[in-house]
């Protein structure tokens, strides 16, 4: 089985209008869902064998504030492989380009994490599920907020194997859940 993870970056800044949007920090709110966030990952004892994360100011931030909580002590499953790598094509990438980085992740990488960004984060999430736990999918459909966790398992031996509506969406959180 294979487990993917799907995380819309926290809560950006717009206080600086002459920031590009590639180069928008966390809001204090953003910040505060990833204490959330990193508690519950830890609780949830994640480890992720191989994180992709969009290089934006907003998503690096994200991943630095989660990155001491989850479990990554374990030692590379390939040699030479970082624990996380960030992805230029994931900036406001579609579902197209994520299902692509997925289908070419390496076989022994079991749980895979990507940070990025909506709306084609959602819309992968949406397009990959087929079947869900209770009200998950009718949630994420709903709204896909900043700080949105997507939990996605697949009964395939390798990621290759992933298409459209082959995966189960296990869980669905977000930070105002966590944060009560």
């Amino acid at each position: 089985m294979l487990r993917l993870w799907l995380l819309r970056h926290a809560k950006s800044a717009w206080d600086d209008p002459e920031l590009d949007d590639f180069a928008r920090p966390l809001s204090p709110r953003g910040k505060k869902a990833c204490r959330a966030l990193a508690r519950h990952m830890g609780e949830r004892a994640l480890q992720p064998d191989l994180v992709l994360c969009s290089p934006s100011t907003r998503t690096r931030q994200t991943w630095e504030r989660l990155e001491k909580r989850l479990t990554l002590d374990r030692p590379p499953r390939m040699p030479g492989e970082a624990r996380a790598r960030f992805e230029p094509s994931l900036y406001l990438a579609e579902s197209t380009t994520l299902l692509a980085l997925v289908r070419a992740t390496p076989t022994a990488v079991r749980e895979l994490m990507l940070i990025g960004h909506n709306p084609g984060l959602e819309d992968f999430a949406r397009e990959l599920t087929g079947t869900s736990a209770g009200d998950a999918l009718s949630r994420l459909t709903e709204k896909y907020p900043t700080g949105g966790l997507a939990e996605l398992t697949f009964s395939v031996k390798s990621w290759g194997q992933v298409t459209p509506k082959s995966g189960f969406l296990a869980s669905f959180v977000v930070p105002a859940q966590l944060e009560g």
